[in-house]
């Protein structure tokens, strides 16, 4: 993850903290740290190597 992605990330998850409603909290908590993990998983896929392989005719 791009360290940039990573502190706006962080930053989120400090308001997020700061929910009183710890229902709330709990929910938006989840929910960030589901869109951590799709973030990783996704950038991992950009990373790895694409391989094209022309047909030979």
């Amino acid at each position: 993850m791009r360290f940039v992605t990573k502190t706006r990330l962080d930053r989120l998850e400090t308001l997020l903290r700061s929910i009183a409603d710890e229902q709330q909290q709990k929910e938006a908590l989840h929910l960030l740290e589901s869109l951590k993990r799709d973030i990783d998983e996704n950038y991992a896929e950009i990373r790895k190597p694409i391989r094209i392989y022309e047909k030979n005719q």
